[in-house]
Formats: structure tokens, C-alpha cells, sequence
């Protein structure tokens, strides 16, 4: 088997490449930082180059552990606002299914209640029109006259029982209409936040990908820091800065969505209030 050791530079460098590219870190986890190991390479390196190369690489390395902490304060604030953004619509969600749902409750109670009061009379002008029409079949002159009176009264009170019912049903279902339309014009408000989370989805997408992009390369650095490269460890962190870059400006792109959401959910409820 052939020693590591042995191995050429380009050989070296395909291998951790490979390495790289096949236990990829995950998204949320691209940081970097020198191992004891790596770090005192490092460290010889810098030693050994020309002044300027030095303090360069010196700096380089320093804004790397910088971008990487502020990315890692991205992380913070974007899960912080997402979290309470989740929180905040579903609570939403949840009054505005409740919209009106007293009031109908009521409504409701209010027609079942109409109606129950007025069986009695039902009742009874249902009785009497069975009497009358007993009587008249018996030809029984002296009962109809009595009956038909009494089942006209009743008529006339079953005509105003019935348009209380109709009345106590309109507004119910009036209040029915209301509030469907209510729950839906705001359910429609709440809706622009897919659109804002697709943006997000395509965001994360990006940060993910450019995250995959900065692990390789911190294969390719480790490679270039080994050798002593001094030349090619600046470009290697050119290049994880350059991604670093990408990657915060996706996330403040985030955080900015996140934040459109907010003010999607604040919106609906200053309309709930206001009803």
C-alpha cells in the first residue's frame, strides 16, 4: 500500500477533496478553525514568509474566525425571529378560526331557544285545525263557528311565531356570511407568507449549496498550509471569505424575509383589532 507520505501534492489534494465531497459538514455547521496539529503549520508558515505575505495571512485567518462568529450570529437572530414568527401565526391562525364564535354561539342558542318557545302554539293551531275540519266534515255548525275564530287567532300568532324564527335564522346566517368573509380575507392576508417562505426555502437552498463550496476548501487550505504554500494559502482564504460573504449576504436576505413575515402577521392582527 502506498504511504501517505508517498502520495503527490495533487494527489494529496484529490484525495481530501474527495474526502470533502463525501462527508459533507452539514449546512448549519460550514465553521473552520485550524487544529493543534494544522495550526502549528500554520504558524511556521507565517513564519517563514516575507513580512507583508505574513501579516496578510495573519489577517486573513483572524477575518475568518470573525465572519465565522458573525455567521454563527446570524444563525441567532434568524432562528430567534423565526421561532416567534411560527409562535405568532399560529396564534393568529388560531383567533381567527375563533372569529364571531361567541356571537354565533349565541345566535344559535337564540333560534334553538324561538323555536322551542313556539312549539306550544304549533301545537295547538294544529289541534284546532284538525278540530275544525272534524267539524265541518260533521256538518256541525254551532262547533265551527266557535272553532274558526279560535284557529284564525292561532294563525295569526303562528304567522308572527314563524317570521320571529325567519328573523332569528337570518341573523344567524348573516352572521355566518360575516364571518366567512372575515375569516377568509384574512386567511388571504396570512397567505402572502408563502410566497416569503418559498424566498426563504431558495435562500437556505443557496446558503447550503455556497456552505459545501467553503468545507472543500477548507480541505484545499489544510493541503496548501501543510506543504508550506504561503502563496496559495491567501488565495484558499480569499476564496473561504469570498464564500463567507455569499453566505451573509443570503442570510441577512433571511432575516429580512423572516422579517416581511412579521409584518405580514402584525398587519392581520391590527385588522383583527380594529374589527
Amino acid at each position: 500500500m502506498i504511504s501517505v507520505q508517498k502520495l503527490t501534492f495533487s494527489a494529496l489534494a484529490l484525495l481530501f477533496v474527495l474526502l470533502a465531497l463525501l462527508h459533507p459538514v452539514p449546512a448549519n455547521a460550514a465553521s473552520f478553525e485550524f487544529s493543534v496539529t494544522y495550526k502549528s503549520s500554520f504558524d511556521k508558515m507565517v513564519a517563514a514568509a516575507d513580512k507583508a505575505t505574513s501579516a496578510k495571512l495573519a489577517s486573513q485567518y483572524a477575518q475568518l474566525q470573525t465572519v465565522q462568529k458573525q455567521d454563527i450570529e446570524w444563525d441567532a437572530k434568524i432562528n430567534h425571529l423565526h421561532y416567534r414568527n411560527e409562535e405568532a401565526e399560529l396564534s393568529t391562525r388560531n383567533r381567527i378560526k375563533a372569529i364571531d364564535a361567541a356571537k354565533l354561539a349565541q345566535l344559535v342558542a337564540d333560534v334553538t331557544k324561538t323555536k322551542k318557545k313556539y312549539e306550544p302554539l304549533f301545537d295547538l293551531y294544529d289541534s284546532l285545525r284538525q278540530q275544525l275540519s272534524l267539524a265541518k266534515s260533521f256538518k256541525d255548525k254551532w262547533l265551527v263557528s266557535v272553532l274558526t275564530p279560535q284557529v284564525e287567532a292561532t294563525k295569526a300568532a303562528v304567522t308572527l311565531a314563524k317570521l320571529d324564527i325567519r328573523n332569528k335564522e337570518a341573523a344567524l346566517k348573516n352572521a355566518k356570511t360575516s364571518a366567512s368573509q372575515t375569516i377568509k380575507k384574512l386567511k388571504d392576508m396570512l397567505a402572502a407568507i408563502e410566497t416569503v417562505e418559498i424566498k426563504i426555502k431558495a435562500a437556505k437552498s443557496s446558503v447550503s449549496s455556497t456552505k459545501k463550496h467553503f468545507t472543500t476548501e477548507t480541505a484545499v487550505l489544510k493541503l496548501v498550509v501543510k506543504k508550506g504554500d504561503s502563496n496559495g494559502a491567501l488565495s484558499s482564504f480569499t476564496r473561504l471569505l469570498s464564500y463567507m460573504k455569499q453566505i451573509h449576504e443570503q442570510k441577512q436576505k433571511m432575516f429580512s424575509y423572516e422579517e416581511q413575515i412579521s409584518a405580514i402577521i402584525a398587519k392581520v392582527d391590527s385588522q383583527m383589532a380594529a374589527k
